[in-house]
Protein backbone atom coordinates (compact mmCIF):
# COMPACT_ATOMS: atom_id res chain seq x y z
CA UNK A 1 0.00 0.00 0.00
CA UNK A 2 2.77 1.87 0.93
CA UNK A 3 4.33 1.71 -2.37
CA UNK A 4 0.97 2.24 -4.02
CA UNK A 5 0.65 5.28 -2.61
CA UNK A 6 4.05 6.40 -2.57
CA UNK A 7 3.70 5.51 -6.37
CA UNK A 8 0.58 7.41 -6.59
CA UNK A 9 2.11 9.83 -4.72
CA UNK A 10 5.00 9.79 -7.14
CA UNK A 11 2.72 9.80 -9.83
CA UNK A 12 0.74 13.14 -8.04
CA UNK A 13 4.25 14.57 -7.87
CA UNK A 14 5.44 13.92 -11.54
CA UNK A 15 1.62 15.32 -12.42
CA UNK A 16 2.45 18.66 -10.57
CA UNK A 17 5.86 19.25 -12.12
CA UNK A 18 4.63 18.84 -15.74
CA UNK A 19 1.75 21.42 -15.12
CA UNK A 20 4.26 23.36 -13.44
CA UNK A 21 6.36 23.70 -16.98
CA UNK A 22 3.06 24.16 -18.96
CA UNK A 23 2.60 26.99 -17.51
CA UNK A 24 6.19 28.04 -17.54
CA UNK A 25 6.08 27.88 -20.87
CA UNK A 26 3.00 29.37 -21.73
CA UNK A 27 4.12 32.63 -20.18
CA UNK A 28 7.45 32.33 -22.46
CA UNK A 29 5.78 32.03 -25.33
CA UNK A 30 2.98 35.02 -24.92
CA UNK A 31 6.42 36.71 -24.14
CA UNK A 32 7.97 36.22 -27.13
CA UNK A 33 5.03 36.01 -29.68
CA UNK A 34 4.33 39.73 -27.56
CA UNK A 35 7.83 40.58 -28.67
CA UNK A 36 7.59 39.37 -32.13
CA UNK A 37 3.70 40.85 -32.80
CA UNK A 38 5.58 44.46 -31.68
CA UNK A 39 8.88 43.63 -33.97
CA UNK A 40 6.78 42.81 -37.00
CA UNK A 41 4.43 46.00 -36.65
CA UNK A 42 7.24 47.78 -36.05
CA UNK A 43 8.82 46.29 -39.23
CA UNK A 44 5.56 47.11 -40.76
CA UNK A 45 6.04 50.92 -39.82
CA UNK A 46 9.22 50.84 -40.62
CA UNK A 47 8.28 49.45 -43.80
CA UNK A 48 5.82 51.66 -44.73
CA UNK A 49 7.83 54.49 -43.89
CA UNK A 50 10.16 53.80 -46.40
CA UNK A 51 7.45 52.73 -49.03
CA UNK A 52 6.47 56.24 -48.56
CA UNK A 53 9.67 57.84 -48.73
CA UNK A 54 10.30 55.31 -51.82
CA UNK A 55 7.31 56.84 -53.65
CA UNK A 56 7.91 60.29 -52.55
CA UNK A 57 11.17 60.49 -53.97
CA UNK A 58 9.76 58.48 -57.07
CA UNK A 59 7.55 60.51 -57.49
CA UNK A 60 9.60 63.91 -57.94
CA UNK A 61 12.49 61.99 -59.56
CA UNK A 62 9.72 60.70 -62.42
CA UNK A 63 8.55 64.57 -62.93
CA UNK A 64 11.87 66.27 -63.06
CA UNK A 65 12.79 63.66 -65.88
CA UNK A 66 10.29 65.22 -68.13
CA UNK A 67 12.25 68.20 -68.18
CA UNK A 68 12.53 70.47 -71.79
CA UNK A 69 14.76 68.28 -73.81
CA UNK A 70 14.61 70.99 -76.56
CA UNK A 71 16.04 73.74 -73.96
CA UNK A 72 18.27 71.19 -72.64
CA UNK A 73 20.09 70.64 -76.08
CA UNK A 74 20.42 74.25 -77.20
CA UNK A 75 20.65 76.48 -74.33
CA UNK A 76 21.99 73.86 -72.09
CA UNK A 77 18.68 74.55 -69.09
CA UNK A 78 17.50 71.95 -67.15
CA UNK A 79 13.52 73.07 -66.48
CA UNK A 80 10.73 71.07 -66.30
CA UNK A 81 7.62 73.01 -68.23
CA UNK A 82 4.73 73.04 -66.19
CA UNK A 83 2.67 74.93 -68.77
CA UNK A 84 0.81 73.80 -71.91
CA UNK A 85 1.20 74.45 -75.45
CA UNK A 86 -0.42 77.84 -75.22
CA UNK A 87 1.55 78.95 -71.94
CA UNK A 88 -0.79 78.82 -69.49
CA UNK A 89 0.72 77.55 -66.11
CA UNK A 90 -0.37 74.08 -65.10
CA UNK A 91 0.82 73.32 -61.51
CA UNK A 92 -2.00 70.50 -61.07
CA UNK A 93 0.15 69.05 -63.77
CA UNK A 94 2.49 68.47 -61.76
CA UNK A 95 0.49 67.25 -58.56
CA UNK A 96 -1.02 64.39 -60.67
CA UNK A 97 2.37 63.10 -62.21
CA UNK A 98 3.57 62.39 -58.79
CA UNK A 99 0.33 61.37 -57.29
CA UNK A 100 0.53 58.98 -59.98
CA UNK A 101 3.90 57.68 -59.80
CA UNK A 102 3.89 57.74 -56.66
CA UNK A 103 0.76 55.04 -56.43
CA UNK A 104 2.48 52.62 -58.57
CA UNK A 105 4.97 52.30 -55.87
CA UNK A 106 2.48 52.05 -53.06
CA UNK A 107 0.43 49.80 -54.85
CA UNK A 108 2.70 47.33 -57.05
CA UNK A 109 0.40 44.77 -57.67
CA UNK A 110 -1.90 47.23 -59.04
CA UNK A 111 0.28 48.09 -61.50
CA UNK A 112 2.50 45.54 -61.98
CA UNK A 113 5.72 47.60 -62.30
CA UNK A 114 6.46 48.71 -58.48
CA UNK A 115 9.76 48.44 -57.28
CA UNK A 116 8.46 46.44 -54.31
CA UNK A 117 5.84 44.06 -55.78
CA UNK A 118 5.33 41.21 -52.90
CA UNK A 119 5.75 44.28 -49.86
CA UNK A 120 3.98 43.18 -46.82
CA UNK A 121 1.43 45.65 -47.23
CA UNK A 122 0.00 47.76 -49.95
CA UNK A 123 -1.44 51.71 -50.05
CA UNK A 124 -2.81 54.37 -51.77
CA UNK A 125 -2.23 57.81 -51.92
CA UNK A 126 -5.04 60.29 -50.46
CA UNK A 127 -3.77 63.58 -51.18
CA UNK A 128 -0.95 65.53 -53.02
CA UNK A 129 -0.25 69.29 -52.15
CA UNK A 130 2.68 71.50 -53.39
CA UNK A 131 4.96 72.91 -50.50
CA UNK A 132 6.81 75.43 -53.15
CA UNK A 133 7.99 76.06 -56.10
CA UNK A 134 10.57 78.30 -57.86
CA UNK A 135 10.24 79.30 -61.69
CA UNK A 136 13.04 80.32 -64.26
CA UNK A 137 12.11 83.81 -63.82
CA UNK A 138 11.74 84.37 -59.85
CA UNK A 139 13.87 87.03 -58.25
CA UNK A 140 15.03 88.36 -61.26
CA UNK A 141 16.30 85.66 -62.89
CA UNK A 142 18.12 83.70 -60.30
CA UNK A 143 17.74 80.03 -61.45
CA UNK A 144 18.07 80.88 -64.94
CA UNK A 145 21.26 82.84 -64.22
CA UNK A 146 22.96 80.31 -62.04
CA UNK A 147 22.17 77.32 -65.06
CA UNK A 148 24.22 79.64 -67.92
CA UNK A 149 26.78 80.22 -65.20
CA UNK A 150 27.13 76.17 -64.42
CA UNK A 151 26.91 75.62 -67.91
CA UNK A 152 29.98 77.83 -69.16
CA UNK A 153 31.57 76.90 -66.40
CA UNK A 154 31.38 73.49 -67.48
CA UNK A 155 31.95 74.28 -71.08
CA UNK A 156 34.81 76.62 -70.27
CA UNK A 157 36.88 75.32 -67.39
CA UNK A 158 38.83 76.92 -64.28
CA UNK A 159 42.05 77.63 -66.46
CA UNK A 160 39.30 79.21 -69.31
CA UNK A 161 37.66 81.03 -66.62
CA UNK A 162 40.63 82.61 -65.46
CA UNK A 163 42.43 83.81 -68.89
CA UNK A 164 39.20 85.45 -69.89
CA UNK A 165 38.46 87.47 -66.31
CA UNK A 166 42.45 88.66 -66.29
CA UNK A 167 41.85 89.69 -70.45
CA UNK A 168 38.34 91.33 -69.41
CA UNK A 169 39.77 93.35 -66.61
CA UNK A 170 42.76 94.62 -68.41
CA UNK A 171 40.77 95.96 -71.44
CA UNK A 172 38.25 97.70 -68.88
CA UNK A 173 41.08 99.10 -67.02
CA UNK A 174 41.79 100.57 -70.27
CA UNK A 175 38.34 101.97 -71.29
CA UNK A 176 38.66 103.58 -67.56
CA UNK A 177 41.98 105.17 -68.47
CA UNK A 178 40.62 106.17 -71.42
CA UNK A 179 37.68 107.97 -70.77
CA UNK A 180 40.07 110.04 -68.26
CA UNK A 181 41.56 111.18 -70.78
CA UNK A 182 38.74 111.74 -73.32
CA UNK A 183 37.95 114.51 -70.19
CA UNK A 184 37.93 118.35 -71.99
CA UNK A 185 36.77 116.73 -75.10
CA UNK A 186 33.03 116.70 -75.07
CA UNK A 187 32.04 116.68 -78.70
CA UNK A 188 29.18 118.88 -78.38
CA UNK A 189 30.31 121.46 -75.98
CA UNK A 190 33.75 121.69 -78.07
CA UNK A 191 31.94 122.18 -81.68
CA UNK A 192 29.54 124.77 -79.70
CA UNK A 193 32.66 126.91 -78.38
CA UNK A 194 33.67 126.55 -82.16
CA UNK A 195 31.22 127.73 -83.70
CA UNK A 196 30.94 130.43 -80.77
CA UNK A 197 34.99 131.29 -81.88
CA UNK A 198 34.21 132.01 -85.66
CA UNK A 199 33.00 135.26 -84.97
CA UNK A 200 35.02 138.07 -83.80
CA UNK A 201 33.81 140.41 -80.80
CA UNK A 202 33.25 143.42 -82.88
CA UNK A 203 33.20 147.13 -80.86
CA UNK A 204 34.84 145.70 -78.05
CA UNK A 205 37.54 149.03 -76.72
CA UNK A 206 40.84 147.22 -75.71
CA UNK A 207 42.54 149.02 -72.78
CA UNK A 208 46.24 149.99 -73.42
CA UNK A 209 48.62 147.97 -74.53
CA UNK A 210 46.41 145.35 -75.80
CA UNK A 211 46.07 146.76 -79.78
CA UNK A 212 44.64 150.12 -78.84
CA UNK A 213 45.94 152.47 -81.29
CA UNK A 214 48.08 155.65 -81.51
CA UNK A 215 45.36 157.88 -81.78
CA UNK A 216 43.70 156.55 -78.57
CA UNK A 217 40.66 155.05 -80.87
CA UNK A 218 39.98 150.96 -80.66
CA UNK A 219 41.84 149.52 -83.14
CA UNK A 220 39.43 147.09 -85.98
CA UNK A 221 39.17 143.36 -85.51
CA UNK A 222 41.87 141.32 -86.68
CA UNK A 223 41.35 140.73 -90.83
CA UNK A 224 40.57 137.38 -92.39
CA UNK A 225 43.80 135.98 -93.82
CA UNK A 226 43.63 134.12 -97.05
CA UNK A 227 43.53 130.51 -97.15
CA UNK A 228 44.93 128.41 -100.17
CA UNK A 229 42.08 127.66 -102.86
CA UNK A 230 42.02 124.03 -102.27
CA UNK A 231 41.78 124.51 -98.67
CA UNK A 232 38.66 122.98 -97.27
CA UNK A 233 37.95 122.60 -93.85
CA UNK A 234 37.81 119.69 -92.49
CA UNK A 235 35.33 120.20 -89.27
CA UNK A 236 33.00 121.90 -91.58
CA UNK A 237 32.79 118.94 -93.64
CA UNK A 238 32.45 116.32 -90.31
CA UNK A 239 29.78 118.38 -88.62
CA UNK A 240 27.73 117.53 -91.49
CA UNK A 241 28.96 113.82 -91.73
CA UNK A 242 28.23 113.91 -87.97
CA UNK A 243 23.80 114.04 -88.32
CA UNK A 244 24.20 111.96 -91.24
CA UNK A 245 22.37 108.20 -89.89
CA UNK A 246 24.92 106.45 -88.10
CA UNK A 247 24.27 103.00 -90.15
CA UNK A 248 24.43 104.35 -93.24
CA UNK A 249 28.10 105.55 -92.31
CA UNK A 250 29.47 102.26 -90.63
CA UNK A 251 27.58 99.70 -92.95
CA UNK A 252 30.28 97.91 -95.49
CA UNK A 253 29.09 98.17 -98.77
CA UNK A 254 26.94 95.41 -99.82
CA UNK A 255 26.19 94.72 -96.24
CA UNK A 256 21.94 93.90 -96.03
CA UNK A 257 20.72 95.08 -93.07
CA UNK A 258 17.93 92.55 -91.52
CA UNK A 259 14.46 93.60 -91.16
CA UNK A 260 13.88 91.65 -87.92
CA UNK A 261 11.25 92.30 -85.95
CA UNK A 262 10.17 90.77 -82.69
CA UNK A 263 7.11 91.44 -80.44
CA UNK A 264 8.78 92.56 -77.49
CA UNK A 265 5.83 93.14 -75.33
CA UNK A 266 5.36 89.00 -75.15
CA UNK A 267 9.00 88.87 -74.05
CA UNK A 268 9.30 88.11 -70.33
CA UNK A 269 11.09 91.46 -69.35
CA UNK A 270 8.25 93.39 -70.67
CA UNK A 271 5.36 91.13 -69.23
CA UNK A 272 4.02 90.16 -66.16
CA UNK A 273 5.28 86.59 -64.84
CA UNK A 274 3.75 84.14 -62.71
CA UNK A 275 5.96 83.53 -59.87
CA UNK A 276 6.55 80.87 -57.42
CA UNK A 277 5.93 80.69 -53.94
CA UNK A 278 7.12 78.97 -50.40
CA UNK A 279 10.94 78.50 -51.23
CA UNK A 280 13.67 80.45 -49.82
CA UNK A 281 15.10 82.79 -51.88
CA UNK A 282 18.74 82.21 -53.59
CA UNK A 283 19.18 85.90 -55.41
CA UNK A 284 21.99 87.91 -55.19
CA UNK A 285 23.88 90.36 -56.97
CA UNK A 286 26.08 89.16 -60.30
CA UNK A 287 29.68 88.98 -59.24
CA UNK A 288 31.99 89.73 -62.11
CA UNK A 289 32.92 86.27 -62.76
CA UNK A 290 28.75 85.71 -63.36
CA UNK A 291 28.53 88.33 -65.18
CA UNK A 292 31.70 87.42 -67.06
CA UNK A 293 29.99 83.96 -67.85
CA UNK A 294 26.72 85.33 -68.93
CA UNK A 295 27.89 87.73 -71.50
CA UNK A 296 30.30 84.81 -72.86
CA UNK A 297 27.16 82.42 -73.04
CA UNK A 298 25.09 85.29 -75.10
CA UNK A 299 27.58 85.19 -77.18
CA UNK A 300 27.86 81.57 -77.63
CA UNK A 301 23.77 80.99 -77.96
CA UNK A 302 23.35 83.82 -79.92
CA UNK A 303 23.78 85.63 -83.39
CA UNK A 304 25.15 89.21 -84.25
CA UNK A 305 24.96 91.00 -86.94
CA UNK A 306 28.99 89.62 -88.20
CA UNK A 307 27.90 85.99 -87.50
CA UNK A 308 27.98 83.42 -90.41
CA UNK A 309 24.65 81.76 -89.80
CA UNK A 310 21.95 83.88 -90.83
CA UNK A 311 18.24 82.90 -89.69
CA UNK A 312 14.99 84.30 -90.34
CA UNK A 313 13.41 87.01 -87.95
CA UNK A 314 15.63 88.61 -85.32
CA UNK A 315 19.24 88.27 -86.46
CA UNK A 316 21.17 90.92 -84.49
CA UNK A 317 19.89 89.22 -80.81
CA UNK A 318 22.89 90.11 -79.16
CA UNK A 319 22.66 93.47 -80.03
CA UNK A 320 19.18 92.91 -78.56
CA UNK A 321 20.05 92.56 -74.85
CA UNK A 322 22.06 95.60 -75.46
CA UNK A 323 19.56 98.23 -76.25
CA UNK A 324 16.34 96.11 -76.14
CA UNK A 325 14.99 97.52 -79.10
CA UNK A 326 11.61 95.86 -81.09
CA UNK A 327 13.52 95.54 -84.90
CA UNK A 328 17.08 94.77 -85.98
CA UNK A 329 17.66 97.75 -87.14
CA UNK A 330 17.35 100.14 -83.75
CA UNK A 331 19.40 97.58 -82.07
CA UNK A 332 22.46 97.84 -84.61
CA UNK A 333 21.71 101.30 -84.78
CA UNK A 334 22.12 101.65 -80.39
CA UNK A 335 24.58 98.89 -80.39
CA UNK A 336 26.56 101.22 -82.99
CA UNK A 337 26.54 104.69 -81.41
CA UNK A 338 28.18 102.97 -78.18
CA UNK A 339 30.50 101.33 -79.73
CA UNK A 340 31.46 104.75 -81.26
CA UNK A 341 31.70 106.83 -78.17
CA UNK A 342 33.58 104.21 -77.06
CA UNK A 343 36.21 104.53 -80.07
CA UNK A 344 36.15 108.03 -80.21
CA UNK A 345 37.26 108.29 -76.41
CA UNK A 346 40.15 105.71 -77.87
CA UNK A 347 41.08 107.63 -80.74
CA UNK A 348 40.93 110.92 -78.97
CA UNK A 349 43.20 109.62 -76.43
CA UNK A 350 46.36 108.59 -78.87
CA UNK A 351 45.50 111.98 -81.21
CA UNK A 352 46.61 113.80 -77.50
CA UNK A 353 49.93 111.88 -77.14
CA UNK A 354 50.92 111.57 -80.68
CA UNK A 355 53.34 114.64 -80.50
CA UNK A 356 53.20 114.57 -84.47
CA UNK A 357 49.76 114.68 -85.00
CA UNK A 358 49.76 117.50 -82.33
CA UNK A 359 52.01 119.37 -84.62
CA UNK A 360 49.62 118.72 -87.44
CA UNK A 361 46.69 120.03 -86.15
CA UNK A 362 47.95 122.70 -84.62
CA UNK A 363 49.48 124.31 -88.44
CA UNK A 364 45.84 123.44 -89.72
CA UNK A 365 43.73 124.89 -86.59
CA UNK A 366 46.27 128.34 -86.75
CA UNK A 367 45.04 128.39 -90.52
CA UNK A 368 41.71 128.29 -89.89
CA UNK A 369 41.57 130.27 -86.69
CA UNK A 370 43.31 132.98 -89.35
CA UNK A 371 40.44 132.36 -91.90
CA UNK A 372 38.09 133.89 -89.43
CA UNK A 373 39.81 136.29 -88.52
CA UNK A 374 40.52 135.62 -84.99
CA UNK A 375 43.81 133.83 -84.30
CA UNK A 376 43.30 134.11 -80.35
CA UNK A 377 40.38 131.21 -81.54
CA UNK A 378 43.44 128.93 -82.61
CA UNK A 379 43.38 126.56 -79.36
CA UNK A 380 39.41 125.44 -79.32
CA UNK A 381 39.70 125.15 -83.27
CA UNK A 382 42.78 122.84 -82.56
CA UNK A 383 39.85 120.98 -80.08
CA UNK A 384 37.31 120.57 -82.74
CA UNK A 385 40.00 119.56 -85.25
CA UNK A 386 40.90 116.85 -82.83
CA UNK A 387 37.13 116.00 -81.98
CA UNK A 388 36.59 115.33 -85.55
CA UNK A 389 39.32 113.60 -86.59
CA UNK A 390 38.59 111.08 -83.85
CA UNK A 391 34.95 111.01 -85.49
CA UNK A 392 36.46 109.75 -88.78
CA UNK A 393 39.12 107.30 -87.12
CA UNK A 394 35.83 105.91 -85.14
CA UNK A 395 34.21 105.54 -88.42
CA UNK A 396 36.49 103.51 -90.33
CA UNK A 397 36.90 101.47 -87.03
CA UNK A 398 33.29 100.64 -86.91
CA UNK A 399 33.59 99.70 -90.35
CA UNK A 400 36.21 97.36 -90.28
CA UNK A 401 34.44 95.88 -87.42
CA UNK A 402 31.10 95.53 -88.84
CA UNK A 403 33.14 93.48 -92.07
CA UNK A 404 34.54 91.56 -89.51
CA UNK A 405 37.69 92.92 -89.30
CA UNK A 406 39.81 93.26 -86.25
CA UNK A 407 40.80 96.91 -84.67
CA UNK A 408 43.06 97.72 -81.59
CA UNK A 409 42.06 98.81 -78.44
CA UNK A 410 44.37 101.00 -78.11
CA UNK A 411 45.81 103.05 -81.40
CA UNK A 412 49.48 103.33 -82.47
CA UNK A 413 51.21 104.95 -85.08
CA UNK A 414 50.79 101.83 -87.56
CA UNK A 415 47.58 101.35 -86.44
CA UNK A 416 45.69 104.43 -86.90
CA UNK A 417 43.81 104.94 -90.75
CA UNK A 418 43.45 108.08 -91.84
CA UNK A 419 45.63 111.33 -92.30
CA UNK A 420 43.95 114.94 -91.23
CA UNK A 421 44.23 115.61 -95.01
CA UNK A 422 41.70 113.25 -95.98
CA UNK A 423 39.02 114.09 -93.47
CA UNK A 424 37.07 116.74 -96.16
CA UNK A 425 37.04 112.92 -98.31
CA UNK A 426 36.32 110.69 -95.82
CA UNK A 427 32.55 109.40 -97.24
CA UNK A 428 34.67 109.32 -100.77
CA UNK A 429 38.01 107.83 -100.21
CA UNK A 430 37.67 106.41 -96.43
CA UNK A 431 37.57 103.16 -97.19
CA UNK A 432 41.15 102.97 -99.26
CA UNK A 433 42.56 104.07 -95.67
CA UNK A 434 41.02 101.29 -93.66
CA UNK A 435 43.63 99.00 -92.00
CA UNK A 436 42.84 95.59 -90.30
CA UNK A 437 44.93 95.10 -86.98
CA UNK A 438 45.58 91.21 -86.84
CA UNK A 439 46.43 91.34 -82.95
CA UNK A 440 43.18 93.36 -82.05
CA UNK A 441 39.80 92.64 -81.35
CA UNK A 442 36.53 91.89 -83.39
CA UNK A 443 33.17 92.66 -83.26
CA UNK A 444 32.19 90.32 -80.55
CA UNK A 445 35.39 91.52 -78.49
CA UNK A 446 34.09 94.60 -78.17
CA UNK A 447 30.41 93.57 -77.37
CA UNK A 448 31.41 91.69 -74.80
CA UNK A 449 33.09 94.77 -73.24
CA UNK A 450 29.42 96.25 -73.74
CA UNK A 451 27.57 93.36 -72.03
CA UNK A 452 29.84 93.83 -69.23
CA UNK A 453 29.07 97.62 -68.57
CA UNK A 454 25.16 96.33 -68.01
CA UNK A 455 23.92 95.34 -65.00
CA UNK A 456 23.10 91.78 -64.04
CA UNK A 457 19.55 92.10 -64.46
CA UNK A 458 19.43 93.86 -67.52
CA UNK A 459 21.93 90.83 -68.47
CA UNK A 460 20.00 87.95 -67.53
CA UNK A 461 16.81 89.37 -68.66
CA UNK A 462 17.96 90.03 -72.26
CA UNK A 463 18.98 86.31 -72.38
CA UNK A 464 15.62 85.31 -70.96
CA UNK A 465 13.73 87.17 -73.76
CA UNK A 466 15.98 85.45 -76.53
CA UNK A 467 15.50 81.90 -75.51
CA UNK A 468 11.62 83.02 -75.15
CA UNK A 469 11.67 84.40 -78.88
CA UNK A 470 14.19 81.14 -80.47
CA UNK A 471 11.92 78.62 -78.73
CA UNK A 472 8.94 80.42 -79.75
CA UNK A 473 10.06 81.07 -83.80
CA UNK A 474 12.85 78.24 -84.24
CA UNK A 475 11.71 75.28 -82.42
CA UNK A 476 7.66 75.51 -82.93
CA UNK A 477 6.78 76.24 -79.22
CA UNK A 478 4.28 79.26 -79.97
CA UNK A 479 3.44 79.09 -76.19
CA UNK A 480 6.51 78.49 -74.50
CA UNK A 481 6.90 81.30 -71.46
CA UNK A 482 9.99 80.80 -68.81
CA UNK A 483 8.20 81.79 -66.29
CA UNK A 484 5.84 78.19 -66.57
CA UNK A 485 9.37 76.66 -66.50
CA UNK A 486 10.32 75.02 -62.68
CA UNK A 487 13.99 75.03 -61.55
CA UNK A 488 13.21 73.51 -57.98
CA UNK A 489 10.29 72.04 -56.23
CA UNK A 490 8.72 71.15 -52.68
CA UNK A 491 5.67 68.62 -53.10
CA UNK A 492 4.22 66.30 -50.32
CA UNK A 493 0.62 63.14 -49.71
CA UNK A 494 -0.84 61.80 -47.19
CA UNK A 495 -0.85 57.78 -48.35
CA UNK A 496 -2.97 54.76 -46.18
CA UNK A 497 -0.82 51.70 -46.01
CA UNK A 498 -2.70 49.28 -43.73
CA UNK A 499 -4.78 50.93 -41.07
CA UNK A 500 -2.62 53.81 -40.77
CA UNK A 501 -2.24 57.08 -42.09
CA UNK A 502 1.15 58.65 -43.27
CA UNK A 503 2.61 62.00 -44.40
CA UNK A 504 5.58 63.22 -46.32
CA UNK A 505 7.08 66.10 -47.84
CA UNK A 506 10.60 66.12 -49.59
CA UNK A 507 12.07 68.95 -51.75
CA UNK A 508 13.97 68.64 -54.89
CA UNK A 509 15.54 70.58 -57.66
CA UNK A 510 18.12 70.78 -60.63
CA UNK A 511 20.74 71.96 -58.56
CA UNK A 512 20.16 70.31 -55.54
CA UNK A 513 19.85 66.40 -54.60
CA UNK A 514 16.56 65.19 -53.41
CA UNK A 515 16.77 66.31 -49.83
CA UNK A 516 14.25 65.30 -46.82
Amino acid sequence: MEGAVSHEGNRKTERWAAGSITAYLCLVLILMLSLISGTIASVRNAHARVMTACAMEQGLYSLFAGYDRTLLGQYELFFYNGGDKSGVWKPETMSRKVAETAGEVLSPTASGMGILSGSLSGGQVTEVYLGGYRLATDEEGSAFSRQICEAMKASLGTYGIQQLSQKLRGEQETLKRQEDGQSGYEEEEVLKQYEESKQPEEGTEKTEGEGESGNGTPSEPDQKQPVPEDFVNPIEVIQKVMKMGILGLVLPEGQALSQGETGVSFLASKRELQSGFGMAECGKELSFVDKMLSSEYILWKFPCFTSKEKKEGLQCQVEYVLCGKNSDQDNLAGTVNRLLALREAANLVYLAKDAQKQGEMEAMAGVIAASFGVPAAMPVVKMALAVCWAFAESILDLRELLDGGKVALFKTAESWQLSLEQLPKLLETGDQSRKNAPGGMEYSDYLRLLLMQKSGKAVTFGAMDLVEYNMRTEQQQPGFRLDCCVDELEAGFTAVIGKREYEITRNYGYEMQGAA
